[in-house]
């Protein structure tokens, strides 16, 4: 029997009490959702009403939110989360469970899951990475560290400018989840003061340090990362590399949304939710890792349909490295087995497709070698900057291919330079590499799609680069 709405209930765990709404039939697989900073379970209602009909559906109010107690010692830690979560799910008696959380709840989910791998069927993240934007997290800061007392529709007026995404009486609701009546007559916010004190030392967002990052990778449960594609909490980049690195991944970006998910598109998010979990009981979930790598003529279509946009220099530096190391491979085995010797194409593209175009007649290993370093190097190119050139060194250097390590070290190089010295460096790298052609001819399409790199480098070095939106390849949805 499905329940009508929902029902607010309430569960005793250590020294608190916690609030919770429970939707749907008791008997149905359970769901538990864990909200972000400053809200409540309310912040699901959508998505709940909607999955009622096939789950049982657990909102928590995590501590020092919603109706939920505040703790007297002060103690919002991760571990206190955790805890609190496994101390909820023993006093419900739930074994396991699929886990849905937030951008905090996020945070706390991950850790959950690390902790206790055995309890999480399955993981949902909701605009959440291990890395989260500065700019996003001090509006949200602003936000909650406003005026601590005022008339309802003042907050909702307040709140609708954070989030014109949704309607006044959208908001109006929602407020009433997240504020309460004070002894003045006025309102305020239900969750602890102290997270609205900037000197309490609590924190709201990911630094993104190396534990984080470990900590995602650290995650063995089928995961869906949810981003809004709005959103100004999850940069896209953290997210596209998250899905990546992560075991067992999928990355969705929901259009119309911003880092309120769940609220901003209830209809597209739920789809997604369901579509994941419908994927993992047919058997049929594929992570974002996990697969046979994009063909080699994809990846060069990507990569040409990229800089036929007009990419930035870091971006075609990247993308041109990762070619290098991706057909060099192909390149050498076509060369070593061709019968004759063929005037290559004068274009990169060119290039790419005659390699490409030869490929399935190397031995299987061959191929599969040349397609799985395209992919690795890719993946890892995909967030641009000093920590991308770092991964894309170490890269290449386990190719074992000299000229076209050579041609893409140095290419790399240059990121770490200041364009005012990035047309000198490219132009002594071209000479460089021009004469160890003219001294020892290695295997044409390599040494060509080297210097074809290098020229491309020159051609834009000297130009002021100007800001542009950052455009990653994906093969994955």
């Amino acid at each position: 029997m499905v329940t009508a709405g929902y029902l607010e209930r309430s569960v005793h765990v250590g020294k608190l009490n916690l609030s919770y709404q429970e939707w749907g039939n008791s008997s149905a697989p359970p769901i538990i959702m864990l909200h972000g900073f400053g809200v409540s379970g309310h912040m699901f209602d959508e998505f709940a009403d909607r999955m009622q009909d096939r789950y049982r559906l657990l909102a928590l109010d995590q501590r020092g939110h919603g109706d939920s107690d505040w703790s007297e010692e002060g103690d919002y830690s991760r571990t206190a989360f955790v805890e609190d979560l496994e101390g909820f799910r023993k006093a419900l008696g739930i074994e396991r469970f699929i886990l849905i959380g937030h951008s905090m709840g996020g945070l706390n989910s991950v850790a959950y899951a690390s902790a206790y791998p055995e309890r999480v069927k399955a993981l949902v993240l909701v605009d959440v990475g291990p890395e989260s934007a500065k700019e996003g997290v001090d509006n949200i800061m602003r936000f909650t560290r406003g005026p601590d007392e005022l008339e309802f529709e003042e907050f909702v007026e307040i709140a609708h400018r954070f989030n014109q995404r949704r309607t006044m009486e959208n908001i109006r609701e929602r407020m009433r989840h997240r504020l309460k009546p004070t002894d003045s007559g006025k309102w305020t916010w239900k969750f602890d003061r102290r997270f609205r004190q900037p000197d309490s030392g609590l924190r709201v967002g990911n630094d993104g340090n190396s534990d984080s990052w470990a900590l995602f990778r650290g995650v063995k449960a089928p995961t869906l990362l949810i981003r809004g594609a709005e959103s100004d909490v999850l940069p896209e980049a953290v997210a596209e590399r998250a899905a990546t690195e992560m075991q067992r991944a999928q990355l969705i970006i929901i259009a119309g949304a911003g880092h309120s998910v769940p609220g901003d598109n209830p209809d597209a998010f739920t789809e997604g939710v369901r579509n994941f979990l419908g994927d993992l009981e047919r058997g049929e979930f594929e992570s974002a890792s996990a697969g046979a790598p994009p063909p080699l003529e994809q990846l060069v279509e990507e990569h040409s349909a990229a800089t036929r946009r007009g990419p930035s220099l870091v971006v075609l530096v990247a993308a041109g490295a990762a070619a290098v190391v991706a057909l060099a491979g192909a390149g050498m085995a076509v060369n070593r087995m061709a019968k004759r010797k063929q005037q290559p194409p004068r274009t990169l593209r060119g290039r790419a497709a005659a390699a490409a175009r030869h490929a399935p007649t190397l031995s299987a290993a061959e191929v599969e070698y040349a397609r799985e370093r395209a992919a690795e190097v890719v993946a890892r190119l995909g967030a641009a900057g000093a920590g991308g050139a770092r991964r894309a060194r170490k890269t290449i250097s386990e190719a074992d291919l000299h000229v076209a390590r050579t041609a893409a070290r140095d290419a790399l190089a240059i990121l770490n330079e200041g364009s005012h010295q990035a047309a000198r460096l490219t132009r002594d790298t071209y000479g460089r590499v021009e004469r160890k052609r003219a001294g020892k001819r290695p295997s044409g399409p390599v040494m060509a799609v080297g210097v074809l790199l290098l020229k491309s480098v020159l051609s834009m070095a000297g130009r002021k680069e100007k800001p542009q939106k950052r455009r990653l390849v994906r093969w994955r949805s």
